[in-house]
């Protein structure tokens, strides 16, 4: 099984995936408008060709299991090359977002209670590299990429951070959120309008899903106005884990019971999973037994 993994994490998948999550220009700047579209409006689906290259990767790793699974720096150059940033982030993509973009029903265990800690741990790993050598600063994308395409970059370097139930890898998020407002303020020359409602953002409760729903920035938007956008939603997933200490909506896959004021929280946020679902995770869990990956899997 290690050699099979071996060979599947190589550089040209995550080149590939990299490509296929951020279909734009490094060096041309961009039209946001087009990029909130393709991000988070669904207009650049993942292909089947990528889908299709990724499945067996994924499928590889979830046999490996979490207690064997090696530190995955392993499978990238090292982190003084040149190349370190995206062939980091393409492996962070596969961890992170074909889980997310892939996953469905009972797979979602997979996702959430395998996958996201693996990427977790992944990103901790990165995090504890020299700050000169950790793959997501500016002063190192900006010798090869413009600021558009590196605060592309950075937002999917950040998602596992947001995506922890863990309220030491939530403040890492707000951190990096900061680090990514600092760098667009003084590049752009401007300052981020949402500094002003911290209070309402660090409250609210329901407020990723209206703001993906809305999208990012349209006509007319510039990269400040998108990187803006982008810390906002991603610091507005911690208000959940600041109440309840995780996220209500992970529990299914852990085998955590709802609390009372979980359930109402599910059911207000309109995610509440199907009762087939419900039983059917339940009888994997208390079984000690995984579904086998791909499932789920609808093409």
């Amino acid at each position: 099984m290690a050699d099979q993994v071996n060979a599947l994490l190589t550089p040209e998948l995550f080149e590939m995936l990299v490509n296929a999550k951020l279909p734009f220009s490094m060096t041309e700047p961009l039209d946001f408008e087009d990029v909130g579209q393709k991000q988070f409006k669904g207009k650049a689906p993942i292909s089947k060709e990528v889908a299709d290259h990724v499945w067996p990767v994924l499928q590889a790793l979830s046999k490996v299991g979490l207690e064997s699974i090696p530190d995955l720096t392993q499978f990238l150059p090292p982190a003084t090359d040149d190349a370190f940033p995206r062939q980091a982030l393409g492996l962070q993509l596969l961890l992170d977002q074909m889980t997310r973009s892939l996953f469905r029903g009972i797979d979602g265990r997979w996702r959430s209670a395998y996958f996201d800690l693996i990427s977790q741990k992944y990103a901790h790993t990165l995090d504890t590299l020299p700050p000169d050598q950790k793959p997501w600063p500016w002063s190192r994308w900006k010798t090869f990429a413009t600021l558009d395409y590196w605060v592309l970059a950075r937002t999917w370097f950040i998602c596992p951070f947001v995506h922890s139930d863990e309220l030491s890898d939530q403040e890492r998020a707000l951190n990096f959120t900061e680090e990514t407002r600092r760098v667009v303020e003084e590049e752009t020359g401007t300052v981020d309008p949402h500094r002003l409602e911290r209070d309402v953002i660090m409250s609210t409760m329901h407020g990723v899903t209206p703001m993906i729903k809305e999208g990012p920035p349209g006509s007319g938007a510039t990269v400040q106005l998108y990187a803006y956008w982008i810390c906002k939603l991603m610091d507005i997933h911690k208000p959940v884990v600041d109440k309840f200490g995780r996220y209500p909506y992970r529990n299914i896959y852990f085998g955590r019971e709802n609390s009372p004021e979980e359930e109402t929280w599910l059911q207000e946020r309109d995610s509440m999973p199907s009762d087939e679902l419900k039983n059917r995770m339940k009888q994997d869990i208390e079984a000690g037994i995984w579904t086998p990956l791909g499932a789920g899997r609808i093409a």
